[in-house]
């Protein structure tokens, strides 16, 4: 009598386990993006996260006003990450096209875009005129937020 050799049939819920930890063991990241519920950004080390425009997409954006510019940071990663839903945002300061933000510093560049580093976090976003749309990444713990500051003066 022949043996014939069976290979089991794995389980969706399994399949999912495995490929969750090959995402853990490649170092990949894995944030919701907090629109809808069954959507999931995977970011490899090192990659920052997309950000929206603070310019109608086709138009040239408006520069800054030298000032101060503040308003909200919202979490945009897991809440479980153990990062704080919201953050204040106070002294940013615009002069010209530098911009210097607590230990941030940086240049906006022609379009608009500006990108900054302080040790591992990250700020980044677009002018529009008085409107700064952007996000800030760290990554232990692996904190994403959104960005929106207006010019207050």
């Amino acid at each position: 009598m022949a043996r014939r050799l069976q290979y089991g049939v794995v389980s969706w819920p399994s399949r999912g386990a495995v490929i969750a930890l090959g995402i853990v063991v490649s170092g990949c990241t894995v944030t919701s993006n907090g629109m809808t519920p069954n959507s999931v950004t995977i970011r490899t080390p090192g990659t920052l996260p997309n950000i929206p425009t603070a310019s109608t997409p086709g138009t040239t954006p408006v520069p800054p006003p030298s000032g101060t510019f503040s308003g909200v940071a919202q979490l945009s990663s897991s809440p479980s990450s153990g990062c704080r839903r919201e953050l204040a945002v106070r002294n940013f300061v615009v002069t010209g096209n530098n911009v210097r933000f607590q230990a941030f510093r940086g240049t906006i560049q022609p379009d608009g875009y500006l990108e900054m580093q302080a040790g591992n976090r990250f700020l980044y976003g677009t002018f529009n005129g008085g409107r700064f749309i952007g996000s800030l990444w760290q990554p232990h713990p692996n904190c994403t937020y959104s960005i929106a500051l207006n010019h207050e003066g």
